[in-house]
């Protein structure tokens, strides 16, 4: 007998296998780039240094890796950048509860708001549908924009007008520059088609259809006896990924420990290391449930199937009215939601 919820199973279980394992290279990864990072900057490289610090940051948030890759933007003399990440590591570590970071964040952008450049663009004749953009983001005309030293380019367009790229050059510090946009030209209209032209012909695999367009495979009755295996392969999968970071957490505690053992007035370094053994634990508790959950459900269900005697084939012919002989059409599993998921304390 086919069990139908067996397939949202499977799947249930894949995700889970794969959300953890995705995660936990993403962790790893951002772990090595965020000391990379570090070692680069220490050595005077910060163009590579910077990249690395926003990969991590990228593939792992974190207050304390924001915080750095915003020192890493303030030495390249990249203000108003460096200036937001200082404020961002503020706001995300007053989520984290990490009030000692929130202070040095706001303390560090202080220091550097004085000496800011600022970009102010205006339109004196604007159009209807016109649109600036500064590096691809759409800017508000007449606002005082803090911008980077540098050249930038300002590309204004607007519907029926053709596209104009002004260019703009700021210093440092506290540069005030203010780009004044000229009249938008209206663009040609294109000619008129005389006709329709005919849609191309359709490839020899788009033209299949009918008899000759090939369809998926159909799934056997007798194929259900894999799904426990498959069930239980993935909870052990799961339960060694929890393993793996279940000993991952206690080392990087021991190593909090070490580093702060009143846990009092700890430095944030310490505080870092606490932070990620949190992350660590909680995969390893996510890992660890799911895994055995699915340890569980394939025991169960290897233990409780019926013997595999699936009618072959070529036994599950019947004849049809007409005397033709014909297969038995099974139908595929049932297409799982969008909706279906795991959701990790990631």
């Amino acid at each position: 007998m086919r069990r139908p919820w067996l397939s949202t199973l499977v799947v249930v279980m894949a995700a889970g296998a794969w959300a953890s394992s995705a995660r936990a290279q993403d962790l790893a990864a951002a772990e090595a780039l965020f000391r990379e990072g570090r070692e680069l900057m220490q050595k005077g490289d910060l163009a590579a240094g910077c990249a690395k610090l926003a990969e991590s940051q990228r593939l792992d948030p974190s207050s304390g890796t924001l915080l750095n890759l915003a020192s890493c933007h303030e030495q390249q003399g990249k203000l108003a950048t460096a200036w937001a990440e200082y404020l961002a590591a503020a706001r995300l570590a007053q989520t984290q509860g990490r009030p000692e970071r929130v202070e040095e964040a706001k303390r560090r952008a202080g220091l550097i708001e004085p000496k800011l450049s600022y970009l102010t663009v205006r339109s004196a004749q604007p159009v209807e549908g016109q649109e600036l953009r500064r590096g691809g983001v759409v800017i508000t005309p007449g606002s005082r924009l803090p911008t980077d030293p540098g050249s930038h380019q300002i590309v204004v367009s607007a519907p029926g007008y053709q596209t104009v790229t002004l260019e703009v050059k700021i210093g440092t510090p506290s540069d005030e520059q203010v780009l004044e946009v000229p009249p938008l030209v209206k663009a040609e209209q294109p000619p008129k088609a005389g006709s329709t032209a005919a849609p191309p012909a359709a490839s020899g695999a788009a033209r299949l259809s009918g008899a000759g367009a090939s369809s998926p495979p159909q799934l056997d009755e007798g194929g259900a006896s894999w799904w426990p295996y498959a069930i239980g392969g993935t909870g052990v999968v799961l339960t060694g990924v929890g393993a793996a970071f279940g000993v991952m957490a206690l080392g990087s505690y021991a190593d909090a420990e070490d580093a702060c053992p009143k846990r009092t007035a700890c430095s944030p370094s310490a505080m870092e290391l606490r932070s990620r053994a949190d992350v660590r634990a909680n995969i390893a508790n996510v890992g660890l449930g799911l895994g055995l959950v699915g340890v569980g459900v394939g025991a169960y269900l290897l233990l409780t199937s019926e013997p595999s005697a699936a009618p072959s084939s070529a036994a599950r012919r019947r004849a049809a009215p007409g005397g033709w002989a014909r297969y038995e059409v099974l139908p595929l599993l049932e297409r799982t939601s969008a909706g279906v998921g795991v959701q990790g304390a990631f």
